[in-house]
């Protein structure tokens, strides 16, 4: 069973790649999400000690799937899914 976030939260995918040289100028790394015909590409970010890290904030129900591209094997070609499921009554989306 795949992870469920809520509409307008946040989804975060954790990796471990390089520890050796600059990750910060040396690594590229972004995904892309996809949910019917939607598609969107978010950048990744080094967080130290080897984790690199995309989030993501859905903004339509239903069934997502994201794909990493990376300049090092590592963190390329990574896959995954997530439901996105509706909203609690709190959550009125991004301000």
């Amino acid at each position: 069973m795949s992870e469920c976030v809520e509409q307008w939260g946040v989804f975060e995918s954790v990796f471990t790649g390089p520890r050796t040289g600059n990750p910060f100028t040396e690594v590229e790394l972004h995904s892309e999400f996809r949910c019917e015909e939607k598609r969107v590409t978010v950048p990744g970010f080094y967080d130290g000690d080897g984790l690199y890290k995309v989030r993501f904030m859905p903004d339509i129900q239903g069934r997502w799937t994201f794909s990493t591209k990376s300049n090092t094997a590592e963190l390329d070609a990574q896959i995954g899914t997530f439901e996105c499921i509706a909203p609690a009554t709190s959550n009125h989306g991004p301000v």
